[in-house]
């Protein structure tokens, strides 16, 4: 569902997630970013001749070379497999967390929201579109920022849950393990 409008918002947000230190976050912006390119190219022939111009010297450097063609099959599966990607690169960020358990109940309750936004955002938004007077760019733009404004306000949602769960599990579990331990 997403159009270069959200692919270039989230292209964004998830380089600056990279530059502040997730680093699992670099290939989600690399296939990002291509995305927005390849959705661009549809725009304006220009872009368009300068990507199949960029894609050809690749494609035949590939043909040369074992490393670059498994770069480019790489990165054409990861411009397919955003979500996949984001999923791995939350794992990333529990492992590099001092506090895994809390990071992965806190991730794994964003990412989950953030995808049930999307999927109700995917299924809502078209209609609604539909029923606004407005021209194609204008409902692309429309609908390209309503849904970043569903992915993200979902995320943040279950982000707030999942630290709030994190926290009752954290006591919870620091509590039947005292009681065990006085057991003993």
């Amino acid at each position: 569902m997403s159009n270069i409008i959200s692919s270039a918002i989230f292209a964004c947000r998830n380089v600056d997630k990279t530059q502040n230190g997730e680093v699992g976050r670099a290939p989600v912006a690399a296939a990002q970013t291509i995305n927005v390119m390849n959705q661009a190219a549809k725009y304006n022939k220009a872009i368009a001749k300068g990507a199949e111009l960029t894609t050809s010297v690749f494609n035949k450097w590939a043909d040369k070379n074992r490393v670059v063609n498994y770069t480019v099959k790489g990165i054409n599966w990861a411009t397919k497999n955003v979500n996949p990607l984001i999923c791995v690169s939350g794992g990333v960020k529990v492992l590099m967390s001092d506090d895994k358990v809390s990071s992965g109940i806190k991730e794994a309750a964003a990412l989950s929201t953030m995808f049930a936004g999307e999927a109700v955002a995917k299924k809502v938004l078209p209609e609604i579109i539909k029923k606004i007077p407005v021209g194609n760019k204008v409902g692309t733009l429309i609908n390209g920022l309503l849904f970043v404004g569903a992915s993200i306000g979902s995320y943040s949602v279950g982000e707030v849950l999942g630290k709030d769960l994190a926290k009752e599990v954290k006591a919870n579990w620091s509590g039947k393990s005292s009681k065990i331990n006085q057991k003993a």
